[in-house]
């Protein structure tokens, strides 16, 4: 700890030295296996350059603002706060995302959602809505990669849609905002809804990673078998899409046939499945049947 403190008394100034006190520092765990490439991605976002540059600059000193800056992050970081909350921000689908502790993290399956609908043959001016928006990510880049369509967002939080709010005016596209529980404050005539709503089971939330239990437990908790927003939202589908609309919705593991059953429920038909990299089917892609 030794070289750590140091850090703080202002001995240890070098791009190098900072990166290797930050690999000390920061504890080795399923949630950060590589303290080294933390470190030095902790200190590119402190420092406003990129790690090519630190690679490059190892000898460099760095201003007293941006040391600070980081040490504070190290320390936070290690106690298991997420990289993204001490930021401020987040990159999703090839953009930049404010995020905060208010809403969840976005995380690189939910850009299977929006590849999903994005490959649906939608019309020009396609209403399009996204229920639980949070950050806004998943709406802004829709309403970003086709400005054609009219999308709407909801959530719950007032928090949530003041950052998608911003997310929104940051990428200049226009969402339109509503307040309330999933599309229940919304008519219908939507061709396309998106939803990443809480899909784990109550019982496995101490159970996660510390670095998920920071984001908010209302954008996680899915209820006793994690299906209790979703089983909601497919009831309420038939009256939110249109004749031969789609849905496209985020699961988590294993939940991928129960909601298929329960789609089925309500005249939704399964058009497609999609698996992450992990292998779990992440996303369905639902048809409102004629």
């Amino acid at each position: 700890m030794l070289g750590f403190e140091l850090c703080f008394n202002g001995a240890v100034r070098t791009v190098g030295e900072l990166i290797e006190a930050g690999a000390r520092r920061l504890p080795r765990r399923d949630s950060l296996p590589d303290p080294r490439r933390e470190s030095r991605w902790l200190l590119s976002r402190a420092a406003g350059v990129t790690e090519a540059w630190l690679l490059l600059h190892g000898d460099a000193a760095l201003p007293q603002d941006v040391t600070a800056r980081y040490l504070e992050w190290l320390v936070r970081r290690a106690a298991g706060e997420p990289a993204h909350h001490l930021t401020g921000s987040c990159d999703f689908f090839g953009r930049e995302f404010e995020v905060s502790p208010a809403v969840l993290v976005p995380r690189p399956e939910t850009e299977l959602v929006v590849a999903a609908a994005l490959e649906l043959p939608l019309a020009e001016g396609a209403r399009v809505l996204d229920v639980g928006t949070g950050s806004g990510c998943i709406a802004v880049t829709l309403a970003a990669e086709r400005p054609s369509w009219s999308v709407t967002a909801t959530d719950r939080s007032l928090a949530a849609l003041e950052l998608a709010r911003r997310n929104a005016l940051g990428h200049g596209v226009g969402v339109a905002l509503a307040c309330g529980d999933l599309g229940s404050c919304l008519f219908g005539g939507y061709g396309l809804i998106v939803a990443n709503l809480p899909y784990i089971p109550s019982g496995q939330l101490a159970s996660l990673p510390v670095e998920v239990r920071h984001d908010p437990v209302a954008a996680l908790d899915g209820g006793g078998d994690g299906l209790d927003l979703v089983r909601a939202l497919l009831a309420d589908l038939p009256r939110l899409l249109s004749p031969g609309g789609s849905a496209v919705l985020e699961l988590g593991d294993d939940q991928a046939d129960a909601a298929s059953a329960i789609a089925a429920m309500h005249g939704l038909a399964v058009a497609k499945r999609v698996r992450d990299l992990g292998g779990c089917e992440r996303v369905m892609v639902l048809e409102r049947r004629l």
